[in-house]
């Protein structure tokens, strides 16, 4: 029953912060709204290390690893995000973001040289092809101005950059750096970033003081940031990486489901097609893999 409760929150959790992005994306900029959300969940985590005495003392040259990982995983990555819901439907945007397994295992060929099995490779070719089903109707009417395409390249972005802050991780770990301390120091430089672009964008700092974004807020810091991480990362010491990251096959659909029930998503043959598709072939990256997936939240 532990183990279930633990499964069922970080899919509902980081199945749901795609919709509830959603409500961060009027009466603020975009780029204030994601900054203010990763300074409220290093705090937060600040505080949690704090009581149990966890040290975030490193060398020079362990910070520079952790501010890179915290540029792609925690600022770059969500501005990308951000930008894609204002123009798709919040599920579609999820859907993307499982290329990220993908990209992951590129890279790690790219860069560590790591084996890509057969059963990975046919897994990442129909997760692509699962994509281009979901966006078919923008395919066969294609326009290069079209904020579907524009929402599908920021979404496209947004994983890139993600991708970046996981290979970022490999390295942080390499270097004996604990994840609790690596994303505490890694959210709040994001959020920093982010808050040095909103100033030299000329974007408002300040939040709407209001209910309506501020429940969302604390929501996407607490909940999405904080508590589903814990919960995952207590999962990955109970069953093991490999069971806990098939998490991420459940996710986009929550997600979609909800884009469905709130935001009027309408389903079409292709994009049913697709999105099968798509989960099917993050299954094969999984298995072919045997590595997990940094959920995206």
């Amino acid at each position: 029953m532990i183990n279930f409760l633990l499964y069922a929150s970080t899919v509902l959790i980081w199945g749901s912060t795609w919709l509830v992005i959603t409500f961060q994306l009027q009466g603020c900029a975009i780029t204030t709204a994601v900054a203010w959300r990763f300074l409220l969940a290093s705090a937060l985590l600040l505080l949690w290390c704090a009581l149990r005495r966890i040290s975030l003392r490193f060398s020079l040259s362990q910070y520079g690893w952790i501010l890179l990982q915290g540029l792609g995983n925690f600022s770059l990555n969500y501005w990308m995000v951000y930008l894609a819901e204002a123009r798709l439907p919040s599920g579609l945007v999820a859907v993307i973001f499982t290329l990220l397994m993908v990209f992951n295992m590129i890279g790690a060929r790219l860069i560590f040289g790591q084996h890509i099995s057969r059963r990975a490779g046919v897994g990442a070719a129909a997760g692509v092809i699962g994509i281009i089903l979901v966006f078919w109707p923008e395919v066969t009417r294609f326009d290069v101005r079209g904020e579907a395409w524009h929402g599908l390249l920021f979404a496209v972005a947004g994983t890139l950059f993600s991708c970046c802050g996981n290979l970022l991780s490999v390295q942080t770990q390499k270097r004996g750096i604990a994840v609790i301390p690596t994303i505490t120091i890694g959210m709040g430089a994001g959020g920093l970033v982010m808050l040095a672009v909103s100033w030299l964008r000329s974007d408002s700092l300040w939040v709407p003081l209001e209910f309506s974004f501020l429940a969302p807020l604390l929501y996407l810091s607490l909940a999405g940031s904080v508590i589903a991480f814990a919960a995952y990362l207590t999962l990955i010491g109970r069953i093991g990486a490999g069971r806990a990251s098939y998490n991420g096959v459940l996710i986009p659909i929550m997600a979609l489901l909800l884009s469905t029930l709130f935001e009027g998503y309408r389903w079409q043959t292709a994009s049913v097609a697709g999105v099968l598709v798509s989960l099917a072939g993050n299954i094969l990256v999984m298995q072919g893999s045997g590595k997990p997936r940094d959920a995206p939240s």
